[in-house]
């Protein structure tokens, strides 16, 4: 029989490995991946991924050493409106590896965390969609938006200065220039998951001083 001490710590290390986090875990406790995807356009139905960016986090310190980057060769020539916004051309990724190589990788990589992402919804579908296309399927974890945490830090005028500023729009470029934040780069995936995990890691003690302090908090207002 196992005794108390270790069934708990072999649940514990299961619980991980599948991706279910308790929600009275606190927030400067949990393990995160920080996440940017680039598209070859905005339609779910036809446009394709064509690089993953990701950045680990302990609680509010960035692994800089932990991260995932890959460009995706997709498998067909469409290409939307989104070049000029992201630079990756066809040529770009004539060689790379294909998604059935990379998504594996990342979700290797992502296992056992909470994913974080600004405007992430639309990453999930692109995610949840390619996995279902290769036979997977993405960990069950709770997925929180940097924009939506924005929007209620601001509209709840925490006392840090930046919760109270009004910063009127909440895109990822204003919400840098309102934290000061200096982009390496832009539009590019491993960027901005860079810099996404940057806001997060402030956004985590403004909404600790907001008395908001775990994933059963951050569910109860709407934000995971």
């Amino acid at each position: 029989m196992i005794g108390q001490n270790r069934w708990g710590t072999w649940l514990n290390g299961i619980i991980r490995q599948i991706g279910i986090h308790g929600d009275g875990q606190h927030l400067l406790h949990i393990r995160y991946t920080v996440l940017d995807a680039e598209m070859t356009g905005l339609d779910l139905e036809r446009d394709q991924l064509l690089a993953i960016g990701a950045v680990r986090m302990e609680g509010a310190r960035i692994l800089i050493a932990e991260r995932f980057y890959s460009l995706i060769r997709p498998s067909v020539g469409r290409w939307g409106a989104s070049v000029p916004i992201h630079g990756i051309r066809p040529v770009d990724v004539a060689a790379a590896p294909k998604l059935s190589t990379v998504l594996p990788e990342f979700l290797a990589f992502s296992a056992g965390t909470v994913l974080v992402g600004h405007g992430v919804e639309i990453d999930r579908k692109f995610l949840e969609r390619a996995a279902r296309n290769l036979g997977l399927r993405l960990p069950r974890t709770r997925w929180i938006d940097t924009g939506r945490v924005a929007r209620w830090l601001a509209s709840h005028h925490g006392t840090f200065a930046e919760a109270a500023a009004d910063r009127g729009r909440f895109g990822l470029e204003e919400l840098l220039t309102a934290y000061e934040i200096e982009p390496p780069a832009r539009h590019h995936a491993l960027a901005d998951a860079f810099v996404t995990a940057q806001l997060w890691q402030r956004f985590l003690y403004e909404l600790v001083n907001e008395r908001i302090e775990t994933l059963r908090d951050l569910r109860l207002i709407g934000l995971c």
